[in-house]
């Protein structure tokens, strides 16, 4: 449960002294579980900038206040980061394969 992991590491209990704790309302196992299967093949490096991003959408609140709709609002920004940052090196490889292959 790595997502589990990173809520409690960046959110419940924020690693520097100076990070705020964040307030998670209506956000429980159900939601976490449902955050694990969307992100299901993500690395440990997504999942840890994905609760980053939950870090910073709290902290742009009064309060530092993650809600339900926000927490999975950041989920579908951050895949669909994630999948234009694909599709973008799927273009430089074959931008290179094209400028390096003798014709």
């Amino acid at each position: 449960k790595m997502v589990a992991l990173y809520i409690k590491k960046y959110l419940l209990t924020p690693p520097a002294r100076w990070a705020k704790k964040v307030t998670t309302v209506d956000i429980g196992d159900e939601e976490i579980e449902r955050v694990v299967k969307e992100t299901e093949g993500f690395s440990g490096r997504a999942i840890s900038k994905l609760a980053i991003a939950w870090q910073a959408a709290a902290y742009g609140t009064d309060g530092a206040i993650l809600d339900k709709e926000t927490f999975f609002s950041t989920v579908q920004n951050h895949k669909k980061s994630m999948s234009q940052k694909d599709g973008w090196m799927q273009h430089a490889i074959e931008r290179a394969d094209m400028l390096t292959t003798d014709r």
